[in-house]
């Protein structure tokens, strides 16, 4: 039931997912065939790309732009609450052995699950896109400056040229040319400050060199700036991002996983960064060197010569091959910078989408089928721990089958409980032995008679005469089954005799307005004769023998000789004795009797009496073998039910035994 109402109330959710294809990447080699080589994709790689997805940046993108905070669903008093909402509904799992990541939502609306499924794919592709353009306009940034620089060099190698043209003129070419002297002071100046560039150039390379044997890198020189300061920063603030990530998530948390991998793309981009700069300072280095040894030869050959027109031409040729060689870097350059630009503005997709999401038809909880089942195993638990904790709680005798467990006896009858209508005493024991010499053919008149059988079949060959009743502990109701057993008797015809031996509670001679009266005291004192302690009843049709006098040691009377001599001239005189005894627990006195009689016979209270209390009064029994077996009192039928049919009588689960009963 419980199940039941859960699944009428409860409110459907429904999942709605997208598949994103993770594409191979092309790395590209900038240089003059710009190779292409494929970038491996691991598991780590597809765990950093879910993580990304996962990431409160680009599910920030999708709550601003599909303005989730006013949603009423996952809408939220902060944005950053709202993100915590949309992760909550997020599932995004990679297919087995597969590039494809799968992203799900979860939501009230199927439509809406649908949507932001799809949305949040969107965002990463675009995220991805963005990264790739941010790398190249890097890439053009670099190329920009090295133009820059190269544009410079090459100006100068064909200034150089030019006044060196300007300086020697037409006559250049015939032998004999003469330089004058403002010619060469120019020319000198010229060498000079190729050799200072030089000279600052080694510098620096020199510089570059002791940081990186002292384990430092380009990033160190003085003057980058640029790009590389503004790559720390962002290093730096991803940095404290995590402290504060991890002090309150775990290493394997998504966001930390996330912004992890954001701090290992600005650590390859200032690494890509410190490549550029190291290549840089020594390309740079090797170029003035270039120029400023095609100067030192040009002056030494003009100044060192005294044919100033081999001289010119030696130093036209150097100045042309070196203007050359600028030429031709320039145009290298200048080639790889347009195919970066080109390379930029046509990225091959990282990620595309494959399989947009649908609106689901049926929700994914809660499973009806599978709700009921677990509703259907949890009842079935809690009852099955209830009847349990129910049977131990429980510690008295209720079924058949434990009293022939725990006793090793037999059942010999069980007498269900009957309501007081009355009576001279206000019991139930005088209404119970009226009732059955009243409705002999009732049910309970059958009881007795199934009692006496059973008594009777405990020595087939000589039937037992002196029956003792006793029980664990007083209330077990001893002395209504003796008295109704003496009544049940005694409609049979048999000469029956009820003794009351319990001298310390006297219920019997009560219940036969016999308290007064001399009894098996006196006779056993000698105080009074038979004759005088025996009546019979007419009402009940039976002779009883009172409990007498007031007595102190009564364990002692009842275990003398005159108590032996008694009971043999009782079993003489009547064809059935039924001695009623006090509890085995309290006092000696049934222990004493038990070894006098032919039979004991122990009431038990059903589910009254402890079970263990019940054994451990058997076990002071003198003689195991005379107890004629046990009878269950008080039976309430309608809670001995539940125990299953015949668990209290093997009679009392036919309900058509009833038309044999008159009550």
């Amino acid at each position: 039931m419980a199940g039941a109402l859960f699944i009428a109330t409860a409110t459907p959710l429904y999942s709605a997912s997208t598949q994103l294809l993770i594409e191979i990447r092309q790395e590209r080699a900038i240089g003059a065939d710009a190779t292409l080589t494929p970038a491996p994709i691991g598991k780590r790689m597809m765990k950093s790309e879910i993580a990304v997805i996962k990431s409160a940046a680009l599910l920030r993108r999708v709550v601003e732009r599909e303005k989730l905070i006013d949603d009423p669903e996952l809408g939220a008093a902060t944005i950053a609450a709202t993100i915590e909402r949309l992760k909550n509904a997020l599932a995004v799992t990679l297919l087995r052995n597969s590039r494809v990541i799968q992203i799900a939502v979860t939501s009230m609306d199927p439509a809406k699950a649908a949507r932001l499924a799809d949305a949040i794919a969107d965002a990463y592709v675009v995220d991805k896109l963005d990264a790739r353009l941010e790398a190249a306009r890097r890439a053009s940034a670099w190329l920009a400056d090295r133009l820059v620089a190269l544009r410079r060099q090459s100006h100068n190698s064909e200034e150089a040229l030019a006044l060196f043209l300007a300086a020697t003129g037409a006559s250049a070419r015939a032998e004999g040319m003469k330089i004058d002297p403002e010619q060469s002071a120019s020319l000198a100046r010229r060498v000079a400050g190729v050799r200072a560039e030089a000279a600052e150039r080694k510098a620096r390379l020199e510089l570059l060199q002791r940081i990186e044997g002292r384990g430092g890198n380009a990033a160190e020189l003085p003057g980058v700036g640029g790009a590389i300061d503004e790559l720390r920063r962002r290093a730096a603030q991803l940095s404290r991002q995590e402290a504060e990530l991890r002090s309150r998530y775990t290493d394997g948390h998504p966001s930390v996983v996330a912004l992890r991998a954001q701090i290992a793309d600005v650590d390859r981009a200032i690494a890509t960064e410190v490549r550029r700069l190291s290549v840089g300072v020594r390309h740079a280095f090797e170029l003035a060197e270039g120029s400023r040894e095609a100067a030192e030869t040009t002056l030494r050959d003009i100044t060192a010569t005294d044919d100033r027109g081999k001289s010119a031409a030696i130093m036209r040729g150097e100045l042309e091959r070196a203007a050359a060689t600028d030429r031709k870097l320039l145009e290298n350059m200048l080639r790889r910078a347009r195919l970066v630009q080109e390379q930029s503005t046509f990225e091959p997709r990282v990620a595309r989408i494959i399989s947009a999401a649908l609106a689901p038809s049926a929700p994914i909880w809660p499973d009806n089928a599978q709700t009921m089942l677990i509703a259907l195993a949890l009842g079935v638990i809690a009852g099955v721990g209830a009847a349990y904790a129910s049977e131990l709680a429980d510690k008295g005798f209720t079924t058949l089958a434990q009293i022939e467990a725990k006793l090793a006896l037999p059942l010999l009858a069980s007498i269900s409980e009957m309501k007081s209508h009355g009576g001279a005493n206000g019991g139930v024991a005088p209404i119970l032995a009226d009732y059955l010499r009243a409705k002999p053919l009732s049910r309970a008149g059958e009881a007795f008679r199934a009692l006496r059988s059973a008594i009777a079949m405990s020595d087939v060959d000589d039937p037992p005469k002196l029956i003792q009743l006793t029980s664990t502990v007083p209330g077990e109701g001893t002395t209504t089954i003796a008295s109704a057993l003496a009544a049940s008797a005694a409609q049979s015809g048999l000469r029956t005799l009820l003794v009351d031996a319990d001298l310390r509670h006297r219920a019997a001679s009560r219940i036969f307005s016999a308290g007064e009266k001399p009894g098996l005291v006196d006779l056993l004192i000698g105080s009074a004769q038979p004759s005088a302690t025996i009546f019979f009843d007419d009402k009940r049709g039976i002779w009883v023998l009172p409990a007498g006098a007031e007595i102190q040691n009564s364990s002692d009377l009842l275990a003398s000789e005159k108590m032996k001599a008694l009971v043999a001239a009782l079993r003489r005189q009547f064809d059935l004795v039924v001695i009623d005894t006090p509890p085995i627990g309290p006092v000696l006195d049934p222990l004493i009797v038990a070894g006098l009689v032919d039979r004991t016979v122990l009431v038990i209270r059903w589910a009254a009496t402890p079970r263990e209390a019940v054994a451990h009064a058997i076990e002071r029994l003198p003689e195991r073998g005379k107890i004629a077996g046990a009878v269950f009192n008080l039976v309430i039928e309608a809670k001995a039910r539940k125990y299953g049919r015949y668990a209290y009588s093997p009679y009392s689960g036919a309900g058509s035994f009833e038309n044999y009963h008159v009550e």
